[in-house]
């Protein structure tokens, strides 16, 4: 799984919006600078970003699943506000990190490499809500929101 998640945040290699140090960190680099058995943030974070998502579609589509919360404002209003909960989850955690001293010394790490780890968690919360709402068996069980999606919203 922590490949998976490192390959998806790392944009399969194409361009990560994160230093290379960071993505050590993520991985789980201990704070002794000898291997990788620290904390696997990549896996963790990326558990809490699918369930995140999860719980805010189960929200909209079958908790509150109002015929008044069925047009394309409120979609986006829960995209955003999956996107703004996503980011703010995967930037606090490295930043808290950085803030307590709790990596390698010999990683080069930045405020700006904690901002570009949540933009991309941010951007692939989007992408999977966009999915889970455009598969229609996931929408099936919904009385209203059944037609809401990313591209007919």
């Amino acid at each position: 799984m922590e490949e998976f998640f490192a390959s998806l945040y790392e944009w399969f290699g194409l361009n990560p919006l994160y230093s290379t140090d960071m993505g050590d960190q993520l991985r789980g680099w201990d704070i002794t600078c000898t291997d990788y058995i620290g904390t696997p943030w990549y896996v963790i974070i990326g558990w809490i970003m699918i369930s995140t998502t999860a719980v805010f579609y189960a929200l909209q589509y079958h908790v509150i699943d109002s015929s008044r919360w069925k047009n394309k404002t409120h979609w986006w209003l829960f995209a955003l506000i999956i996107l703004l909960v996503n980011f703010l989850i995967a930037f606090l955690i490295p930043y808290n990190s950085i803030q307590a001293g709790d990596y390698c010394n010999q990683l080069n790490i930045s405020v700006s490499d904690c901002v570009g780890f949540g933009l991309s968690n941010a951007v692939w919360s989007f992408i999977l809500f966009a999915v889970i709402t455009t598969i229609p068996v996931f929408r099936r069980f919904s009385n209203n929101c059944r037609h809401t999606t990313f591209w007919k919203p």
